[in-house]
């Protein structure tokens, strides 16, 4: 997305991870620029997915508070790129996605909910790295309670928007 002044904006709704320490310190050690971007999160929806912010926000507002308990695995490595993946709850990520979107019989795309330790943009995976994460992790839960709506400008940090006042 691009608005104004030739600032490039990225948008998303995504759901923070709050109160792993642990996982902070995972990403902030293997990969520190990703880490200073954007809180752990699962992404929900991209702006690509997203065609009035407005209605998506009213929508989030009606869909009231959030219960979901998801479950994350054991990590995955596909080249630089490491993740967490939900390995139980997906199912309520992709119901919240539909009632969200507003897409009654298909999503935009099928989406693999995860939380990424090493985004391959600005981190590099090595095998002593992996193993590193793969000793250092476990299976854990996590009740998701809050969508944020967030949008990064020129690649600086995430941060929440209001759509309605913009």
């Amino acid at each position: 997305m691009n608005r104004g002044e030739g600032k490039s904006i990225r948008r998303q709704a995504s759901l923070y991870l709050y109160g792993f320490p642990e996982i902070e310190t995972l990403r902030h050690q293997f990969n520190p620029v990703q880490a200073a971007l954007i809180p752990a999160h699962i992404t929900l929806c991209r702006e690509d997915e997203v065609e009035d912010w407005s209605l998506l926000q009213t929508r989030i507002q009606a869909a009231g508070p959030l219960n979901i308990k998801i479950e994350f695995g054991l990590p995955v490595r596909e080249s630089n790129l490491v993740y967490l993946p939900v390995v139980g709850g997906a199912d309520q990520i992709e119901n919240l996605r539909r009632e969200l979107l507003g897409t009654a019989t298909h999503l935009p795309r099928k989406q693999l909910p995860h939380l990424t330790i090493i985004h391959p943009r600005n981190g590099v995976c090595t095998d002593a790295v992996f193993r590193d994460l793969l000793d250092r992790c476990v299976p854990f839960s996590a009740i998701l309670r809050e969508i944020s709506l967030i949008e990064q400008s020129d690649g600086g940090p995430w941060v929440r928007f209001d759509c309605c006042g913009q």
